[in-house]
């Protein structure tokens, strides 16, 4: 199958959480008007050309409403006949839990570390496995090792995956997103996409979110640029195929899978302008705010934000100084919100270990704070090096409603984990 871009280093974007125009020479003076004819590129037929409009949150202009306007080069729905064709889950993604349609499953309350999954031979999507779910949002990961050999929609969820390790390409109708390390790479629900791997792996971090709200979080009084500022937003610059050939594409509705057959390459899409596409963002650009006087609660770090979960990115910052000041995070208990982090790279402040691609759950209803050597190594170094950055970079989901978890974290859990304050 073609592919959108060589590799990473062949993708071009334009930048801002905001409304683009990739019309790309079409002319057209609004939505809903149909393209000058002699504004298409060679090789598009003008009777065939169609618009279609991807909305979020429907019609309804509140502040979750977002729309694009596609113009593709053959018109829909242009499957091949009798090409629809039911999937098996276990066929597709057998581990794959879509947490707004499992029921409930809960093992207790006490503090979990699950160890950093195996690299498995396969692709983005068949190696994707959920570890924690509610009806909100589902988190789990990914290893992949080739490409996939379809193109898939998820009209369950948005997809949002961070980059922990390996180099890739994602493919979408919009136009290519790089997938590099330290990377945020969303993608909203019903967007076409596809996973190619650069590397000998891609090690993925997964969140699916089921509501209609993902968004940057309102910063207040901070300002626009708190956190990371718009222009850190990178949009694909549009690349379409006007290939035929058999294509498939595989859709995730309810849980199910269905694949759908076309005669050309489903990326059709020869313009686009609005203010909804996929993006990514490096994690390196978030900027925390600090205190040298008293610890930061994580809603400080507060990157995206959802109904019914917040994602924290957790970056270099310094250390706490004032006198009697705590470096570390302060015991809490959190009796609304479960909280899970990924670990990435470095050690984690609050840790006394903190292995890469491993992942806590800490739900509610116990107290949890930092381990007692994570707390003496910060004090010692302060003592002894003043003012010290805190290294590493980490990601954190916090949600409303409780977390449960599948059978297949529990072939990754350290059970010995709930003693690792006491030691």
């Amino acid at each position: 199958m073609e592919r959108q871009a060589a590799s990473v280093r062949d993708i071009t974007y334009q930048t801002g959480w905001c409304y683009h125009n990739q019309l790309n020479g079409l002319r057209t003076p609004s939505p809903h008007v149909m393209p000058d004819p002699a504004s298409l590129p060679p090789g598009v037929d003008p009777e065939q050309v169609r618009e279609q409009e991807y909305t979020r949150a429907g019609f309804v202009p509140t502040r979750d409403h977002a729309t694009a306007y596609l113009y593709r080069a053959h018109p829909g729905p242009s499957w091949r006949r009798d090409g629809i064709q039911r999937l098996a889950a276990e066929e597709v993604a057998p581990l794959w839990v879509t947490g707004r349609y499992a029921p409930p499953r809960f093992v207790g309350c006490q503090p979990r570390r699950y160890r950093a999954a195996p690299i498995e031979q396969g692709h983005a999507i068949q190696n994707l496995r959920t570890l924690l779910y509610n009806a909100d949002v589902a988190l789990g990961i990914s290893t992949c090792t080739r490409e996939m050999p379809y193109f898939f929609r998820n009209a369950d969820g948005d997809d949002l995956f961070f980059v922990h390790e390996g180099e890739g390409v994602l493919e979408t109708e919009f136009g290519p997103l790089g997938l590099e390390k330290g990377y945020y790479v969303w993608v909203p629900r019903g967007t076409l996409y596809r996973i190619v791997p650069d590397s000998p792996h891609l090690f993925l971090f997964h969140l699916e979110n089921y509501g209609e709200k993902f968004q940057k979080p309102d910063t207040g009084i901070t300002g626009d640029a708190a956190i990371y500022y718009h222009r850190n937003i990178e949009v694909p610059t549009l690349r379409y195929s006007l290939s035929r050939g058999d294509f498939q594409v595989v859709v995730k509705q309810g849980g199910t899978f269905t694949a759908y057959h076309y005669d050309h390459h489903p990326c059709d899409v020869i313009g686009w302008d609005g203010d909804l596409a996929p993006f990514r963002l490096n994690i390196r650009d978030v900027k925390p705010i600090t205190s040298w006087r008293a610890h930061i609660p994580p809603s400080a770090y507060c990157t995206f934000l959802g109904n019914g979960f917040e994602v924290c990115s957790f970056v270099p910052r310094p250390v706490e100084t004032a006198e009697y000041a705590l470096p570390v995070p302060f015991d809490h208990m959190n009796h609304e919100r479960d909280e899970v982090v990924f670990y990435s790279e470095g050690v984690f402040f609050s840790k006394d270990t903190s292995a890469a691609g491993t992942l806590t759950f800490h739900a509610r209803g116990f107290s949890h704070g930092p381990h007692p050597r994570a707390l003496k190594r910060a004090l010692e170094r302060r003592q002894r090096e003043g003012a010290f950055l805190f290294e590493g970079y980490f990601v954190m989901v916090e949600t409303s409603a409780p977390l449960s978890t599948t059978p297949w974290a529990e072939t990754l859990e350290d059970k010995d984990y709930p003693n690792s304050w006491l030691s």
